[in-house]
């Protein structure tokens, strides 16, 4: 239990720096991005930086619970494995290979909680900008009300999302927990102070994740499209208004089978090449790193303060 009200201080105080540049790595991996978001000569178009708070609703909602459960099953397991360890059991296994057992178990769960929302969340993040039209109501709620009519499209890219989270979320926590053990032990610092646990907390952090998001960029990239593939622009309609001719461009879901990971990435690789499958690579670097700052700094700060008052 100790472990959920930080898991939840961690998922808003990340969600809220964050969701900008992902709502930006969204758009710059979709399918749409070079007619969209960029002019003839090559420059951006502002669009790309409108509603980046686009799709903030379900990911928050989404990620409360996710949060809660991942660091609850992930803290569990640690201490699993370390009364294990105590009574004599897995001497020879090594700690990472402990936390990334861990991690990975509890990612998981995260990710069947977190799915439905990542796939609302990057369709509203594309949706308005795509018709170039205010909208008559918010992204989020039309992108509702789409997937109301086929709710199961709501887990369209869950393998990419297991196969790009779980690898990388095992670097990430495996890479973590040396980096801040040695980074304690070299420096001596004392993990009962809540502003040593917190910067040591990030600062590892924010290395291990930005190192481990550049290896699955392409895998991401994938999953974005598949999630975005679940909805499609239908060819703009025109219906006549009061004697006026008003262009009308029109979303809905795609009823045909769902494109599969292996078609995307031929398609990339046809059309854009290489560079295709790591498009937004830097930013995306950015965003992990400070993301993952943010979210194990506040974790670890959060619980430790929560455990000296208890303990006051």
């Amino acid at each position: 239990m100790e472990a959920i009200l930080p898991g939840i201080i961690a998922a808003v105080s990340s969600e809220v720096f964050i969701h900008p540049m992902d709502t930006i790595i969204t758009r710059m991996q979709s399918q749409n991005y070079i007619s969209i978001y960029k002019h003839g000569n090559g420059s951006l178009r502002r669009a790309l930086f409108l509603g980046l708070y686009q799709g903030f609703g379900p990911t928050l909602i989404a990620g409360i619970p996710s949060s809660a459960a991942f660091f609850t099953i992930y803290e569990a397991s640690k201490t699993a494995f370390g009364k294990a360890h105590d009574a004599g059991y897995l001497q020879e296994v090594p700690q990472p290979l402990i936390s990334t057992s861990s991690s990975a178990a509890a990612e998981l769960v995260a990710c069947a909680i977190s799915n439905p929302a990542e796939v609302l969340k990057q369709n509203a993040q594309v949706v308005q900008s795509a018709n170039r039209q205010p909208l008559s109501q918010p992204p989020t709620l039309k992108t509702l009300k789409l997937f109301s009519r086929q709710p199961s499209q709501l887990w369209a890219g869950y393998s990419a999302l297991v196969a790009s989270h779980l690898p990388g979320i095992c670097i990430t926590f495996g890479l973590y927990e040396s980096l801040k053990t040695n980074l304690v032990q070299w420096r001596n610092l004392d993990t009962n102070n809540i502003g040593q646990e917190v910067k040591a907390s990030a600062f590892c952090a924010s290395i291990a994740g930005g190192c481990s998001s550049l290896l699955f960029v392409p895998i991401d990239v994938v999953k974005t499209r598949m999630r975005l593939a679940t909805c499609e622009e239908k060819p703009a309609s025109r219906l006549s208004v009061d004697s006026m001719s008003i262009k009308v461009p029109a979303i809905e879901l795609s009823r045909s089978r769902r494109a599969s990971a292996l078609s995307i990435v031929h398609n990339i690789l046809r059309i854009e090449g290489l560079p295709g499958l790591f498009r937004g690579s830097g930013l995306t670097v950015v965003a992990s790193a400070v993301g993952s700052g943010l979210y194990l700094g506040c974790y670890e700060g959060s619980k430790r303060y929560l455990c000296n008052n208890s303990i006051e």
